[in-house]
């Protein structure tokens, strides 16, 4: 189970059957999985969501169809598995499988609220793994290569999950620690001069990097980490999380957004008022049902904008496409504009003053019509040329006035995996 089969590296596909499935095939798989995770659920049983099948009106299995019975069942959100977790600790009452038939624990992150829990059975982390893999081939990585990343572990579950699943593909794995302190990114920035990285996945840490190679005065090279799939439309979706589906799917770098994996789940745009899907193109709640796993979760709202497109994609594969708009809880609003803290970094990193060693900046929340206030350190450079500069950029990019102050550099606290980026003040 986890030594997969070697692959043509010049096929188009890491899994052609399943990538290319007609559309009613896979249609068809769905509906079977949807009918077996309910099945799952009055058998284990997992009371919760037991209780939401009820809401619906479904009380056995011969009630469920399919896809199509999904809309009328409401929806599960992060505070229900909390809640859950807190009322029959510590797994909750939403589990298809005991801990006992489990082989992995992993927890969230926490920067929503208290974390929940994530139970893995091989077959579960096997999901993942198959599904990571379609990812990195559509990527053009190969078997053989050497990758490196910098992701957190410890009782969070990504980095373990990304480690593994690359070295499920047959990637030489180089795991550096996120570099919370100058030391550990020394140790790095030398493991990479040792051994020189073919593929790079250190993106939310890549600044870090840079500022202490600066520091140091060492010359390193790490090949970009690119991303296709953006069509200017958003992010291609490739996560729903680790609670739900890691790596749900990827953009193939032909057509925008990432193709998504049906067979493994069923993935929506839907507005939390009615529970109904959007119209195609139009942006609603990312809500996944997983499927065909030990562990599974049912009609999961992320909260997180999600947009789908069906066109047909040039490169072969059937399955739908999603973007990926961001949390909803990180929508800012200033001067009529919505906007994400990542939309004001896009048009800081056009500021080459601004990026060098590395982009610091913060953004203060906004109250009202004031303008935007937008902190930013300065290496280099004539504070009173480079803040008109930022001030600008954010006016063409994001179309609000922007308070600009350069501060020193070390001004902002440091970290090496995901910066603070908004403050309240």
């Amino acid at each position: 189970m986890f030594e997969p089969e070697p692959r043509d590296p010049q096929q188009a596909h890491w899994d052609p059957p399943r990538q290319t499935m007609s559309r009613d095939e896979l249609r068809a798989l769905q509906d079977e999985r949807v009918r077996e995770f309910v099945a799952k659920a009055f058998a284990a049983p997992a009371p919760l969501f037991v209780r939401k099948l009820n809401e619906a009106g479904i009380t056995e299995v011969a009630d469920v169809r399919g896809v199509d019975d999904l809309a009328a069942i409401p929806l599960t959100v992060k505070q229900d598995l909390r809640d859950s977790e807190a009322a029959d600790p510590p797994f909750g009452d939403y589990r298809f499988t005991p801990a006992s038939q489990c082989v992995r624990l992993g927890q969230s992150t926490g920067t929503t609220g208290t974390p929940t829990l994530s139970l893995f059975t091989r077959r579960d982390i096997w999901v993942e793994y198959e599904s990571a893999a379609r990812n990195w081939w559509r990527n053009g990585w190969r078997p053989g290569q050497v990758v490196t990343h910098a992701h957190p572990a410890y009782l969070y579950g990504g980095g373990v999950m990304l480690s593994g699943s690359l070295e499920y593909f047959g990637m030489l794995n180089v795991w550096v620690a996120p570099p919370d302190t100058d030391e550990l990114a020394e140790q790095g920035l030398k493991m990479w001069q040792r051994v020189p990285p073919d593929v790079s996945m250190v993106a939310f840490s890549l600044g870090r990097f840079h500022e202490v190679a600066a520091k140091l005065e060492m010359d390193v090279a790490l090949p970009p980490f690119t991303m296709g799939g953006g069509g200017g439309k958003g992010l291609p979706l490739m996560t729903a999380g680790l609670e739900c589906y890691a790596y749900v799917g990827g953009p193939c770098g032909q057509s925008p957004g990432a193709h998504l994996h049906e067979d493994w789940a069923v993935v929506q745009a839907v507005d939390p008022t009615t529970g109904r899907e959007v119209t195609d193109g139009e942006w609603g709640d990312l809500v996944v049902t997983t499927l065909d796993r030990d562990n599974g979760l049912l009609r999961y709202d992320l909260e997180e904008a999600a947009m789908i497109v069906r066109d047909p994609c040039p490169c072969g594969e059937t399955t739908i496409r999603g973007f990926w708009g961001g949390r909803f809880k990180d929508l800012l609003l200033s001067q009529g504009k919505r906007f994400f803290v990542a939309d004001v970094e896009a048009a800081l990193r056009g500021v080459e003053a601004a990026t060098k060693p590395s982009l610091e900046y913060q953004v203060v929340k906004p109250v009202g019509d004031e303008p935007l206030r937008v902190r930013v350190e300065l290496a280099d450079g004539d504070p009173a040329e480079v803040g008109p500069r930022c001030a600008a950029a954010i006016l063409d990019a994001v179309g609000i006035t922007a308070a600009v102050e350069i501060v020193a550099r070390d001004t902002f606290p440091r970290s090496g995996y995901k910066a603070t980026r908004l403050v309240d003040n």
